[in-house]
């Protein structure tokens, strides 16, 4: 190493390195740094007997076992697991815990030893047990605390469970509200770095290492303050240090640079010349667009090159002869830009008729130039119109309405055309008469008439209004009553029973790996519709509606199953095909 990075690391003389990446055990406890506020919470929730369901939340490397382990310090029965195992983890951790606290003499039922572990910690006094959930990051946790949360919940005890974010966000929401709100573990900032490289050194030397701080800063913003990676970094300064590995690191770490050497006997180069970039010209404000204040010698030195710059364009753009030879000769006679005339202007024009020159003003000159022009047309002073007031109008008499003329009678139609006296009119031959009107009809046809004399021989019976309904007769020889109808029975309606869901496919490997409970299940089902809530189920089984519901989806999901809707509640049987899977031979 170089005397200058010797300078940097400035370590006090060591009797090996203190620094290792094992995580910090329950007995050295108070090396443990940065953590003091979630260990003290943490702490109190045990001593004051409050049980609780807690999710430690920090990403690898971030101190979450040291933190457990100096947690277990401070109560007086704990159990730490740390060990996933890969068959059947539920059964298996809730073993590992009824053994740690209950003994080896343990039930071998499931339901059984939830019990017995219940009452046993139900019955503790003092600062209350520490469950710690400590499993590696890569694993799928989520349905492993689906089925342990309703336990874990129902025991007198601090519980606690490691997570990394990734863990977290793939939890359901259900398990999450079982939880209190997580507990996230920071980097360390620059003085917690330095106070843990003390508690570290100390035990490999008799002074402490004063960190500079520039390579302070240099660590910090390197690891982003994990606890890991900061000791793994401070490892290897040391071992680079004592010359046994870990060459460059100082160097990677603060991005050494050595200075270049300048040779004297070689001539020194020229400077560069720096092209100076004219600054863009601005076009003219309003206040310095006064054209009265103008010096006259103001453009003289621009128009030669503006002419320069004219005659350029004339040059790489010719114009073409006839590109405008369809206008009319008199356009010759228009004035050119600029102060400089045609010769046909000259000509034609007699000396007093030419046009004003008008200055050529931008900006706001312009304007005010517009604004003066408007204002000279306006009329100036009073135009002596008499003023007429309302109070001084003369009463004028109202104009009498005159009527609307009467319109002409039309004149009368008159023909010269003279009527046909040869037509007779046909002969009628009156019929009946019927309210004033009378019918008629031509004689010859009379003989398709009904007789209506022969007719009417027989009386008529006479129409009664309401006002004049004739009296009951007097006696009734008999009344003759109608029979009541029977009546007739309601249509009931024909049901086709309640509506099932479509069943899914039988997945005979699944039902070849049943466990007791499912059987269970699957035997009650075959017999009657289950719900999640069956009280009778739960008390076999020994487990709450959730895990209930869990078993039935997993059972529906395998074909096992049929599910239908009633309200809000679901109800299960025994699908057609897992019938027919096990129906007695």
């Amino acid at each position: 190493m170089d005397v200058a990075e010797i300078s940097l690391l400035d370590l006090p003389p060591l009797r090996g390195n203190p620094f290792e990446l094992r995580p910090i055990e329950s007995l050295r406890a108070q090396d443990i740094v940065g953590r003091d506020s979630t260990l003290t919470r943490l702490r109190e929730h045990a001593i004051s007997e409050s049980p609780r369901l807690i999710f430690l939340v920090g990403e690898r490397g971030s101190g979450r076992t040291s933190l457990i382990n100096a947690l277990s310090s401070q109560v007086n029965k704990k159990f730490v697991g740390q060990y996933w195992p890969e068959d059947d983890p539920v059964n298996a951790v809730m073993h590992e815990i009824a053994i740690h606290f209950l003994g080896y003499e343990v039930p071998p039922s499931m339901g059984q030893l939830c019990e017995q572990l219940i009452e046993t910690l139900e019955q503790g006094t003092g600062t209350l047990p520490l469950i710690a959930l400590d499993y590696p990051s890569n694993v799928q946790i989520n349905d492993f605390l689906m089925r342990m949360a309703p336990l874990l919940q129902r025991l007198r005890a601090l519980v606690v469970v490691t997570l990394t974010p990734a863990q977290l966000t793939s939890l359901d929401e259900e398990t999450l509200d079982i939880f209190d709100p997580p507990e996230y573990l920071s980097g360390l900032s620059a003085p917690q770095i330095q106070k843990m490289s003390d508690n570290l050194v100390r035990r490999k030397a008799r002074e402490r290492w004063n960190i500079k701080s520039e390579l302070l800063r240099a660590i910090h913003s390197n690891t982003g303050g994990n606890p890991r990676e900061v000791v793994r970094l401070l490892r290897d300064l040391v071992d680079e240090r004592r010359d046994t590995g870990s060459k460059g690191t100082l160097q990677r770490l603060m991005g050494w640079q050595k200075p270049t050497v300048i040779d004297e006997d070689e001539p020194p180069t020229a400077p560069l010349e720096v092209e100076e970039i004219p600054e863009p010209e601005t076009e003219p404000s309003a206040e310095e667009d006064d054209w009265d204040n103008e010096p006259d010698d103001m453009w003289e030195d621009e128009a030669e090159p503006e002419e320069d710059i004219e005659e350029s364009w004339e040059e790489e753009l010719p114009e073409p002869d006839d590109m405008w030879g369809e206008e009319s000769e008199d356009e010759e006679t228009i004035v050119t830009q600029g102060d400089q005339d045609t010769l046909d202007s000259f000509v034609l024009m007699q000396e007093g008729t030419e046009p004003p020159e008008q200055p050529q003003v931008r900006g706001f000159g312009g304007l005010l130039n517009r604004s003066v022009r408007v204002s000279d047309s306006m009329p100036e002073g009073p135009d002596n119109t008499p003023i007429t007031y309302a109070e001084k109008r003369p009463h004028l008499p109202p104009i009498p309405l005159k009527a609307p003329p009467k319109p002409e009678p039309l004149p009368a139609f008159v023909t010269e055309a003279k009527p046909d006296i040869s037509i007779s009119s046909p002969e009628e031959m009156p019929v009946m008469t019927d309210e004033g009107a009378l019918w008629t009809m031509d004689p010859s046809l009379g003989s398709s008439l009904p007789d209506l004399d022969a007719e009417q021989e027989e009386p008529l019976a006479p129409v009664f209004d309401i006002e004049h309904i004739p009296p009951p007769p007097a006696e009734l020889e008999s009344v003759f009553a109608e029979p009541e109808p029977t009546p007739v029975p309601p249509k009931i309606p024909i049901t086709m029973g309640p509506k099932w869901d479509d069943d899914e496919p039988l997945d005979r490997t699944r039902s070849a790996s049943l466990s007791d409970a499912e059987r269970l299940i699957l035997s009650a089902a075959g017999k009657r519709e289950i719900s999640p809530s069956d009280s009778e189920l739960q008390a076999l089984l020994e487990v709450g509606r959730p895990r209930l519901s869990q078993i039935y989806n997993s059972l529906r999901k395998a074909g096992l199953l049929s599910v239908r809707k009633q309200g809000r509640t679901r109800l299960f049987k025994l699908s057609h095909e897992a019938s027919l899977e096990f129906k007695p031979a």
